[in-house]
């Protein structure tokens, strides 16, 4: 059973923006995220699988791109390119900075096993297969990224020197949160495939997440504050509850990424980053490939 074919909302326009974030060790504070080292290892293990992972996005949506016929959707698609190569690359920014913290053993494995992991599902599996995963994934960052957004509370308690990179993250994934989703319904459709591949990515990015934000704690000797493991684990528990429902409902055979017309919080949010980015980069749109 296929979804319901939608389009995106006609406000919306998916075009890649350079950003140029800065991170120095001396700005940024160990725990940017409200002061909490459960919350931030959190954040910060999922920015470790982020390079890799968009590459691994944009190579699953290009290798079937050309059967799209429609030059609308053919942008959308460039946009998704460009958008995703952006994030990788502000994304090693903060990455290095982490290394500069003293996490550099630790930021080398997590990346490691990021590619690792994903060579591994790119010999096993078909690119048909593939693509159903990025879908499945693009989900899963797309809720994150719509948790963030409606939890103004949350991106005050971040740090500022960082909070503008997560605030134009979670912009951006909402923006494109379909372009996969539709490419994957025109290839196949099929609700089981996409079923399987979002639960058994579901599976592989929350084992990965777990052990580094795990990692990243033990590091600090958390480990043996269970009174900060307790509040943190209640407060990352909360952010991750919100998103339960949303995350169930891709598992509805009819569902599709713009059921939840999010599309109001964007203008919102891309205003406060457009009036605080680097000036050389204000505006600036790049070609997507």
């Amino acid at each position: 059973m296929k979804a319901s074919r939608k389009r995106q909302p006609a406000n919306l326009s998916i075009k890649p923006q350079r950003m140029g974030f800065d991170f120095s060790p001396q700005s940024v504070p160990r725990y940017w995220a409200d002061n909490d080292p459960v919350l931030s290892h959190f954040l910060n293990a999922l920015s470790l699988s982020f390079p890799d992972g968009e590459q691994f996005f944009v190579d699953s949506v290009r290798h079937f791109r050309d059967i799209v016929q429609d030059e609308k959707r053919q942008k959308e698609i460039s946009g998704f390119i460009g958008q995703e190569a952006m994030h990788s690359l502000e994304h090693r920014s903060f990455n290095d900075l982490l290394a500069l913290q003293g996490y550099e053993a630790l930021t080398a494995k997590a990346t490691g096993v990021a590619k690792h992991l994903i060579r591994m599902g790119q010999r096993n599996y078909s690119p048909r297969t593939l693509l159903a995963m990025t879908a499945g994934l693009e989900h899963i960052t797309a809720i994150l990224a719509n948790a963030i957004l409606k939890n103004p509370e949350l991106l005050e308690k971040m740090d500022e020197s960082v909070r503008m990179l997560w605030m134009w993250h979670a912009i951006e994934e909402t923006e494109h949160k379909a372009v996969a989703f539709d490419l994957y319904e025109d290839v196949s459709g099929d609700y089981l495939m996409r079923v399987r591949a979002f639960l058994s990515g579901s599976l592989g990015l929350g084992i990965y997440a777990s052990v580094f934000t795990w990692r990243f704690l033990k590091q600090d000797g958390m480990h043996r504050k269970p009174w900060k493991l307790l509040r943190g684990g209640l407060t990352l528990g909360k952010l991750l509850a919100r998103t339960a429902p949303d995350y169930l409902d891709y598992l509805r055979p009819g569902f599709h990424p713009w059921d939840d017309d999010n599309s109001e919080l964007i203008a919102r949010y891309k205003a406060i980053v457009e009036a605080t980015i680097a000036p050389q980069y204000r505006k600036v749109e790049l070609k997507a490939a």
